[in-house]
């Protein structure tokens, strides 16, 4: 049993990022075992519930890969309540339970955070899953990973469920139906199969949809799926990081039936969404982030969601196991271990980034000019050169033609105009966010 916690490690070192591993899954270490169940150590309670909420999918598949239906005991070494053993459970998924066991309990319409990044993959999905009268539906949820299409899979399918308890949703990767047409063809169970997903199936959700490209058999009995489903009037949500158009080794069929469904994509998302996940992550946690902290993250974690939501499992984990006050001490270190060292940004790339902004010269805006036109940008500057940079107020006035009383009153203003004044706020963050994106582009 040993051995099997360590290759069952290994495969999930494989699989998860190096940051990710090293904090939730390298901390857990083999007890004990019996004939059915292996028993995990892991530091303390906190630590237990996000490994069971987070990763109990990706064990089970893990397990169910290596064929060991085992339990897995999660012993927390620090119980500061005093609360006895907590037993995580992976059973050996059938095709009646799969979506019972198998659909993360978070990942809710209501968790989904909405910006103009996935606005569309989002609507789509929720008038899908909500409404009566989704016949005959298939919707192909494409994004890079860890952008929140398997996010949307799992919210259709928990929706479905609650409004109408008596849905048959099923859930299954790419590999795991893969592995499915395996053991059918060799144990003639074909029929079955093709009855467990085409007949007995109202929502089928079905995920890393790429996966089936070069698969012969395994395309050939999604085809026949796909289009009982279809037929019959049910609803398909496939998801993948791959758009249809793009796959090698794909049956022109199964490619033409994508194309006659809904495509959608989910981007990036924007800063004022990244900051919004962050908080809301956050929240679900217990924890009031504080709008600093929120912004730093924010302007310095792009692309994948989970390497934002890395970012808060890590400030709460660093703090809860080191009994360190969340601050931006805190929030700079852990963005280090996610991204490495940040490039530095300099008082030249603020003023030549200002000035283009503006349109002005850069003679101008350290000029002895008091004109609006003039002294607006060159606070504006002062502002983000005090946020972004180490430089002290004097050597800001220095660069700007100005004296240390100056810098500290054009900074206290912007503060107080940046509240009040909408069209400034708008202005600032626009540069911001491009100071941002021109950093990590050099």
């Amino acid at each position: 049993m040993e051995r099997l916690w360590r290759s069952l490690k290994e495969t999930l070192k494989d699989r998860l990022p190096q940051h990710t591993y090293k904090i939730w899954i390298a901390p857990l270490q083999f007890k004990k075992a019996d004939a059915d169940t292996l028993y995990i150590s892991c530091p303390n309670i906190f630590f237990k519930n996000w490994v069971e909420e987070n990763y109990l999918v990706l064990l089970a598949d893990v397990l169910s890969q290596l064929e060991h239906p085992v339990k897995i005991e999660l012993i927390p070494e620090k119980n500061e309540k005093g609360e006895g053993r907590a037993q995580l459970h992976l059973p050996s998924f059938s095709p009646k339970e799969i979506a019972a066991t198998r659909l993360c309990g978070r990942f809710t319409f209501e968790e989904f955070v909405v910006g103009e990044s996935n606005r569309f993959a989002y609507t789509v999905c929720n008038e899908i899953a909500k409404s009566d009268h989704a016949q005959g539906t298939l919707i192909y949820v494409h994004s890079d990973t860890g952008l929140g299409k398997s996010h949307l899979a799992h919210a259709v399918g928990q929706e479905v469920l609650q409004r109408r308890p008596d849905s048959r949703v099923k859930y299954v990767t790419a590999d795991g139906f893969t592995s499915q047409v395996v053991k059918a063809v060799r144990n003639d169970g074909i029929g079955a199969l093709k009855s467990s997903y085409g007949e007995k199936c109202d929502l089928l959700l079905f995920e890393e949809f790429q996966n089936v490209a070069g698969r012969t058999r395994t395309q050939i009995e999604l085809m026949n799926s796909l289009d009982i489903l279809i037929e019959r009037g049910k609803v398909v949500v496939l998801t993948g990081n791959i758009l249809p158009k793009d796959m090698v080794k794909m049956h022109d069929h199964l490619r033409s039936r994508l194309h006659n469904g809904l495509i959608t994509t989910i981007n990036p998302p924007e800063f004022s969404t990244r900051k919004r996940i962050l908080k809301r992550k956050a929240k679900s946690q217990g924890i009031l982030l504080d709008d600093e902290i929120a912004e730093f993250l924010a302007h310095h974690l792009r692309g994948d969601i989970r390497k934002i939501e890395g970012a808060v499992v890590g400030l709460i984990a660093k703090s809860t196991l080191l009994n360190y006050p969340i601050n931006m001490e805190l929030a700079k270190e852990v963005l280090k271990d996610l991204v490495g060292e940040p490039p530095v940004i300099t008082l030249k790339a603020i003023k030549e980034l200002v000035c283009n902004y503006f349109q002005i010269s850069q003679e101008e805006i350290s000029s002895k000019s008091r004109k609006k036109a003039i002294a607006w940008p060159r606070q504006i500057a002062m502002y983000l050169a005090r946020k972004y940079t180490a430089a002290t107020l004097e050597a800001i006035g220095q660069e700007f033609n100005r004296d240390h009383a100056t810098v500290v009153h054009a900074i206290k203003k912007m503060k107080k105009q940046l509240i009040q004044n909408k069209q400034l706020r708008n202005q600032v963050e626009f540069i911001k966010d491009r100071l941002e994106k021109n950093r990590w582009q050099r």
